[in-house]
């Protein structure tokens, strides 16, 4: 079943009563009994981790032999002036409501100057200005478990803020919740966002209630059904979803789909002038736009499918969220919008409807603005085509301020409370506490990490870790209190031999920390010998067969720098390792920074290696499309001069006009995929009308009537694309702030200048040459010139 055959049915009688039923029996059978995205979706952020990193193994490990270690929140407590006695009865009141359970029974272990007291100086700041409390919350971050006992504690330290005393709940686990939080209420109010920025919009293009509604109802139709078939295919199939990918395929939708409704109504309209009869005008409306469109939709579902290349899980799971929503989208632009024009007829544009006069096209004679662009581009290409180019080489120069981040924090607002809990903490201790990197060591089979071997060899890594300037503090099994503290391996060895065997084997099977219970006097040298045992038990697995490592960085875990700092630290601990008598292989570092490490590298491959695919995959689709391999060529280069065009001159309105010193890294990959999938349908909507129009006039006069009757309705598209993708702007997310922005100012830049100017100019400057090798090449007759008609109008 060809394509014309597919709309010729959706524009006909019977058809298009027949195609609306048949999406209204798909929505009936799908919207019910499917679940939702927000369903499905889920903020754990290790599942998100590249494909075969370190750090992903090192997650994996924790999992299992650490199933109780949870993900940690620190409470800072700070005042300026030093710690008063009123404070430090405030963190006590803190540090009994953690220990009660009153907070939750998720609550498994606190860290604080008054359940170890041995650990003060890494707990309080050497100008005792600032306090820490360690909670550690088991379960999982992304289940509502972990949410509330954050929400509670966050309610509880709240009543000891004030003018002096400042109070913040932070940490990983602070951070965790905070973005949980932006994500939870993302989906409805950007899908609110996007729908009233685009009605309004159509309103002033068309003066049309009607014609207007219709992309709303169209694309509100797909949205559903998308949301549905994604969620289902996310919980049968197992990749996962997150919230951004949610919340770009509202916008995807949302601008893509109104741009094919826009492409189909104003095609429909004139028509309307030039057929009489409503059926064959939208027919004919269909076979001059259909294949434009299939182009346009499979251009995005090309890009989609070749993110399932990509190394990182939150690339790779957005292209199957992206390209069903697209593949059911293009499928309605072909038989959904066609078959509901159809039924409004010419009342679709009322009040101002179109009349059957077919002498006068309304869309050339009510385009004045685009025959004098077309007439200017005409004269003189060379300059025109000069001229946009040094602008856009002008805009790539905001690339020397390129500062990719991978820091969490900057993407929340700053009145978040795990970003003020930050800033307390780095005022007082070194930057690195509020996410330590993990060293875990992997031990000798049959071995325990007490045996005296085994914790020697825990120890030889912990002191080549602790000689890194780099390095504020390293705590271990060997040196539970810090490598600078007064206690170490010897006093750990002494303190194990000092326990009795019966309270020993307790206190690993989980038998607390009451001395009395084994008939030890809370004064004794046993009972203190439990506290250290207690202290350094917390760096090992349930099995004993893995040790934790814990490093403090002196600057900022998301810092450039402190990334760069991770394979050098994973060198140091193999070779200590090895010298101690184990294998490279048996250690792994982990933890924030090495995660955001694992995913730069895995960001700069998928960037080496997707994003190539992606472009020539699009060129692939226009050689098609064209039936030429000189088109495709010179459209790419337009792509790429735009893309960067677009990067630099973002990054500089990020700088010096919202004040943001870095741009994320996911950005600039987006940035390609989208402005090459999107940006192209406009490229794809001209040159398949040049190409139309070339059948009956030469080259320039095709040019011209191409130019001037698409015009309006792609730079109409431009700004819908461009609006709906500014929508992101709205969310407290520096993320997806910035990449609405980056992708809005893209999509007008194709719009008003590559589509507008370079296209144009290129197109007239190569002749002939532009179909070549194609029959359209050999068919053409050079000496045609200044609009001769090749055939009849």
């Amino acid at each position: 079943m060809g394509l014309h055959t597919i709309t010729d049915f959706a524009s006909s009688r019977r058809g298009k009563w027949i195609t609306v039923l048949v999406w209204i029996i798909l929505a009936g059978v799908i919207v019910p009994f499917a679940p939702r995205l927000e369903e499905v979706r889920s903020n754990e952020d290790s599942i998100f981790l590249p494909v075969g990193a370190e750090s992903a193994a090192a997650a994996d490990l924790v999992r299992e032999r650490y199933p109780d270690s949870g993900t940690p929140a620190i409470i800072v407590l700070r005042n300026a002036e030093g710690l008063t006695g009123a404070d430090f009865e405030a963190a006590r009141q803190i540090n009994d409501y953690l220990v009660s359970g009153d907070a939750g029974n998720n609550v498994n272990g606190v860290v604080s100057i008054f359940t170890v007291p041995q650990a003060e100086a890494e707990l309080i700041s050497a100008d005792n200005t600032t306090m820490t409390i360690i909670a550690n919350i088991t379960g999982s971050v992304a289940e509502p478990g972990y949410t509330n006992t954050i929400e509670r504690v966050r309610d509880v330290t709240t009543q000891y803020d004030g003018a002096d005393l400042m109070v913040r709940v932070s940490g990983p686990g602070g951070l965790i919740v905070d973005l949980v939080k932006v994500f939870e209420g993302i989906d409805g109010f950007l899908l609110i966002v996007t729908a009233v920025l685009v009605l309004v919009l159509l309103v002033a293009i068309y003066r049309s209630p009607i014609v207007a509604l219709v992309p709303l109802v169209s694309v509100g139709w797909v949205f559903t059904l998308a949301n549905g078939v994604a969620a289902w295919a996310s919980r049968e199939i197992g990749f996962p979803v997150d919230g951004q990918s949610t919340g770009i395929m509202t916008v995807l939708l949302f601008g893509a789909g109104t741009d094919y409704c826009l492409f189909i109504s104003s095609r429909f309209r004139e028509e309307l002038t030039l057929v009489e009869n409503t059926h064959e005008a939208m027919r004919r409306s269909m076979r001059g736009v259909g294949g434009a469109i299939v182009s346009a939709g499979s251009t995005i579902l090309v890009a989609t499918i070749i993110l399932l290349l990509a190394l990182l899980p939150a690339y790779r799971s957005l292209g199957p969220v992206l390209a069903i929503a697209v593949a059911l989208m293009m499928a309605a632009a072909l038989t959904l919008v066609p078959a509901i024009l159809t039924i409004l007829g010419r009342w679709s544009f009322w009040p101002f409807r179109p009349s059957y006069a077919p002498g006068k096209p309304a869309s050339e004679s009510s385009s004045p603005v685009w025959s004098r662009i077309a007439g200017i581009v005409l004269r003189r290409p060379a300059a025109v085509l000069s001229a946009t180019v040094l602008l856009l080489l002008a805009m790539t120069l905001g690339m020397l301020g390129y500062n990719p981040t991978y820091d969490s924090l900057e993407s929340l607002p700053s009145d978040a409370e795990s970003v003020e809990g930050f800033e307390l903490l780095r005022a007082g201790f070194p930057a690195g506490e509020l996410a330590p990197t993990n060293v875990y060591v992997v031990l000798k089979d049959g071995q325990f990490a007490f045996d005296a071997e085994a914790l020697a060899a825990i120890d030889a890594v912990t002191t080549e870790l602790a000689e890194r300037p780099e390095i504020a503090s390293v705590t271990s099994p060997s040196r539970p209190f810090g490598s600078g503290a007064p206690v170490g391996i010897d006093e750990v060895s002494a303190a194990i031999e000092t326990i009795p065997a019966g309270v020993r084997e307790s206190l690993d099977r989980g038998g607390g920390t009451d001395a009395s219970a084994g008939g030890i006097e809370p004064d004794s040298p046993e009972a203190g010998a439990i506290g250290l045992y207690l202290a350094a038990s917390q760096f090992i697995s349930a099995d004993g067969s893995v040790a934790r490592v814990e490093l403090v960085l002196e600057e900022n875990p998301y810092s450039g720098s402190a990334l760069d700092l991770i394979p050098v630290l994973r060198d140091i601990a193999r070779d200590a390792a090895g010298g101690a008598g184990l294998s490279a292989d048996s250690v792994l570092v982990g933890g924030t920074t090495a995660e955001s490490y694992d995913t730069r590298e895995a960001n700069n491959r998928d960037s080496v290696i997707v994003l190539p695919l992606v472009l020539l995959a699009i060129a692939i689709i226009l050689g098609l499309l064209l039936r030429s391999l000189v088109a495709p060529l010179y459209l790419s280069l337009t792509i790429i001069i735009s893309y960067f065009a677009t990067l630099g001159l973002a990054i500089l309105c990020f700088k010096y006009l919202f004040g943001q010193d870095t741009i994320s890294s996911s950005v600039p990959f987006y940035l390609f995929v989208f402005l090459n999938a999107l940006g192209v349908d406009y490229n794809i909507y001209l040159m398949a009308r040049i190409r139309e129009e070339s059948k009956r006039f030469n080259l320039e006069e095709a040019t011209r009537r191409a130019l001037t009757r698409t015009g309006g309705v792609i730079t109409s598209a431009g700004l819908i694309l461009a609006g709906t993708f500014s929508a992101l702007m709205t969310l407290p997310l520096q993320d997806l702030f910035q990449l609405g922005f980056a992708v809005a100012i893209g999509v007008l830049m194709d719009t008003f200048i590559t589509r507008t100017l370079m296209v144009p100019s290129i197109v007239t400057l190569l002749g002939r040459w532009n179909w070549w090798p194609s029959r359209a090449f050999r068919q053409v007759n050079p000496a045609l010139s200044q609009g001769a008609p090749a055939g009849d109008d």
